[in-house]
């Protein structure tokens, strides 16, 4: 789903796509975007984390380090030690629906692969991946035409918080 936007951005590098999110499972991360930068050996050259390209002093950061091969020092003194961490059952069912969803749309089983979200999103309300993904299938309108539509996305997060309240009940 990032494809569209690496290409808009005319990257010149590669950029690989954690599609069914093993990386972001080890180290439980639930948001997007996610940058894990690494050097040509391999190496973690950052922590993982949130990027933001438009940030001024990421993309100076970035900048530097592209061009010049050297770690910048705000890198350098950022927390490397980012441990994977174990997953509570509820996210480990909450994945398990998400893989399941993912190859139900390979399989152009768009309705079963909605409902196996639902169900995760449910169990892991504070999943991003989840939650975005869902979000792009059922209103593709508010991700691909254009720019992505925050202002839908604020007033859906409210009506997701009204449901998820009333299903606790």
């Amino acid at each position: 789903m990032a494809k569209p936007w690496v290409e808009k951005a005319g990257a010149t590098y590669r950029a690989l796509l954690d599609q069914h999110n093993f990386i972001g499972k080890a180290y439980n991360l639930k948001f997007v975007p996610v940058g894990i930068l690494l050097d040509e050996d391999g190496k973690l050259v950052r922590a993982v984390g949130s990027v933001n390209i438009d940030n001024d002093e990421f993309q100076s950061e970035l900048t530097e380090w592209v061009t010049s091969g050297a770690i910048p020092k705000a890198w350098i003194d950022a927390d490397k030690q980012s441990a994977p961490k174990a997953l509570t059952a509820e996210e480990k069912e909450a994945d398990a629906r998400f893989q399941l969803a993912i190859v139900l749309l390979e399989n152009d089983k768009k309705e079963a692969a909605i409902a196996e979200l639902k169900k995760a999103f449910e169990l892991d309300p504070e999943n991003w991946l989840i939650r975005k993904q869902l979000w792009a299938i059922e209103t593709p309108e508010a991700f691909y035409d254009g720019n992505v539509d925050y202002g839908w996305q604020k007033a859906q997060m409210a009506r997701e918080k009204v449901a998820l309240e009333a299903s606790k009940k």
